[in-house]
């Protein structure tokens, strides 16, 4: 199948086309199906939005922090991710084009202090890179950056936005609350794509959602097992899975494989890490996006593997209540409060925040925590002192240094490896070997 048509799609073809390279290097490896299950399932959500497009069928923007089961109760609606270009970019490599659309918006007035995920998003709809949306249907988290954007790109589109009020706390009254405005946009989503949402239809896709679910919180327990069972990189990829496949059968063929090939390697008795793992570091805010191989050097270089990070863990309320209407709406909401990584953590008081990394660290046994303070994260960096504080006190070693998660011309990969090298030869070795 060609995803070539339209002129733009040239750009989209670059990414295809990686993806096809990394599945056929992954393949090689039998021991790599995770990677290789969630690159094949990229590569056919390129598949399913270009086809989408090509049919005529509407296609719904939404944002991170907005599961898509709703959206996929639309029969024939496609959801998009705004930020899927830049992910599946840095996937496969090419770190050049995510800095060029970022270069972009920043030369139409952006701001460079606004987060990178969402400069790279609006520089994007400025090169008209994304397929033409229906309408967007966005949530107000996890960030004020995002908020931003998101108006910009209904300014650029000139194209219908809803955009849900997510509530502060995340309490009964709350999950309410935000099931009732998924109700009132049901309309909206009706008139603007022309598609008729169907109960049936929805009740499908959480009963899908509730199985890759499954999949995960099991998969979320093997990874406690000492060795880790799988590499430390996979574990940012799971929000893109949640992002992109939540509802659709191909989340839960990508969430069966990082489960059975953790469960096989620890059935085998054997470590992801060559030569076996000597320190777990849970891996607190956002990944090193513009290169996923910088976890292979800690990997080879340091035996430093990251179990768990925000991005990986699945909450146990990720279980929609199928039964009736409301029961739906209502778990839907409360995955949208109590799971979805960052809208989870991140809209709130900080307690959800320190609370959540304080437990990973204590259920995977962390020997140390990394703060990697991405630095248009003025929220989550605001919340520093406190959260060195609550480290402290709970006797566990904190690294913490700023980077962009998306541009390494903010804080490039060799200054990143020396503060992580140096802080387990100064810190944590020696709290080991005195243990």
């Amino acid at each position: 199948m060609t995803i070539l048509g339209k002129q733009r799609k040239e750009d989209w073809e670059v990414v295809y086309e990686g993806a096809v390279g990394l599945i056929e290097l992954y393949e090689e490896d039998p021991e790599s199906k995770g990677m290789n299950a969630i690159i094949k399932g990229f590569r056919k959500f390129l598949e399913m939005l270009f086809t989408a497009e090509d049919e005529g069928r509407p296609i719904v923007w939404h944002n991170c922090g907005c599961s898509p089961e709703l959206i996929r109760g639309l029969e024939g609606v496609q959801p998009m991710p705004i930020e899927i270009l830049t992910v599946l970019q840095d996937l496969i490599g090419d770190v050049n084009y995510t800095l060029a659309v970022i270069d972009e918006a920043e030369g139409h007035g952006v701001a460079p202090e606004v987060c990178s995920i969402d400069k790279a998003a609006i520089g994007i709809v400025l090169k008209d890179l994304y397929p033409e949306p229906a309408c967007m249907f966005y949530h107000n988290t996890p960030c004020d950056s995002q908020i931003a954007a998101i108006k910009a790109l209904t300014e650029l589109t000139n194209k219908p936005m809803r955009m849900m009020d997510v509530p502060y706390l995340s309490a009964d009254r709350e999950v309410r609350y935000l099931a009732k405005q998924f109700r009132e946009a049901i309309p909206f989503l009706e008139e603007h794509t022309g598609r008729k949402f169907s109960w049936e239809k929805f009740r499908e896709v959480c009963e899908e959602s509730n199985r890759t679910a499954e999949c995960l919180r099991d998969w979320n327990e093997l990874r406690k097992h000492i060795p880790c069972p799988q590499v430390s990189k996979i574990v940012a990829l799971n929000t893109a899975l949640l992002v992109a496949f939540s509802g659709d059968p191909e989340g839960t063929v990508i969430a069966k494989a990082f489960r059975d090939e953790a469960k096989e390697r620890i059935e085998r008795g054997e470590s992801s890490v060559i030569g076996g793992e000597l320190y777990r570091a849970v891996w607190y805010q956002d990944p090193i996006w513009w290169d996923l191989q910088f976890y292979d050097w800690m990997e080879s270089e340091l035996k430093l593997v990251i179990p768990m990070d925000l991005f990986g863990y699945y909450a146990a309320e990720a279980l929609i209540d199928t039964s009736t209407p409301e029961s739906m709406l209502e778990g839907l909401a409360r995955k949208s409060l109590r799971v979805m990584p960052m809208s989870r953590q991140f809209k709130g008081p900080i307690d959800y925040f320190i609370d959540d990394y304080l437990r990973l660290c204590s259920d995977y046994r962390a020997d140390f925590g990394i703060f990697a303070g991405h630095v248009a994260c003025k929220h989550a960096l605001g919340g520093i002192g406190l959260f060195r504080e609550a480290s402290r006190e709970a006797g566990i070693p904190l690294l913490y240094f700023e980077f962009d998660m998306f541009d390494p011309r903010v804080t490039p990969a060799e200054t990143i490896q020396e503060n992580i090298a140096h802080f387990i030869e100064d810190v944590v070795k020696p709290r080991k070997e005195s243990a």
